[in-house]
Order: structure tokens, then sequence, then C-alpha cells
């Protein structure tokens, strides 16, 4: 009888964004699910000195490989009262996605952020 496992493939580090403001800004990683079953995703935050705006990460998704959604397929608020901080996710069922950030208000301009991910299928051994 064989086994099934789950095999992550090697972390994919995108490159770091920085002085995020409210004008929502792209991880140029852009995880493509095609035949992985899905991707688990982490997200690094260091917020301004004194924060006054949260961060906003938003999740698109494309399933035909051209377009992606205009409306964001998950959303996150990253609150600003723990610093630095980490929001971690996993990904399903979609065929390619990018992952965008930005500040919840106008007033702050957030120091960076940091995004890793991993995709993963089911093995037969």
């Amino acid at each position: 009888m064989a086994t099934i496992s789950r095999s992550f493939e090697a972390n994919q580090t995108a490159t770091q964004l920085t002085s995020i403001t409210n004008t929502e800004q792209f991880f140029d990683s852009i995880p493509l699910l095609d035949v992985y079953e899905g991707c688990v995703v982490q997200i690094d935050i260091d917020f301004v000195v004194s924060p006054t705006d949260d961060m906003v990460v938003s999740i698109y998704v494309r399933q035909d490989g051209t377009n992606y959604d205009i409306v964001p397929f998950l959303q996150f608020t990253v609150d600003k009262g723990t610093d630095p901080s980490r929001i971690s996710f996993v990904i399903r069922d979609v065929y390619e996605f990018r992952v965008g950030v930005k500040a919840s208000g106008a007033t702050d301009t957030h120091t960076s952020a940091d995004m890793d991910s991993r995709r993963w299928r089911w093995v037969s051994a």
C-alpha cells in the first residue's frame, strides 16, 4: 500500500518592499500553483516608529493566466500594535496569485515588508 505525504519545494523569498504608503505595492514573487496543491505564505512587517496606520495585506488571484482579479481574494489587516509583526496563511486551489501591501491610512510610511513562500503537493511514496 502506498503512503501519501506532502512534499514541500524550497523556500522562495521575494524582494523586500520598502517605504510602504497607502499606495499598494506588490511583491515580485508570484507563486504559480499549477500542479501544486497549495502554498504557505509568510509576511514580515516592520512598521515605522510610533505608527498610526495598520498594514493591509491583499491577495489577488488569476485563474486564466492573464488577468488578476480587481477585488482581493483575501485581505488581512495587520495591527500596528506589534512591531515587527508576522502573518502566515495558506492559499489553495487557485492557478496563480500575487500579494500586495499598503498602509491603512495616509499618515505613515512603513519601513518594510518581506515575503517567503513554499508550495506543496501530495506525493505517493
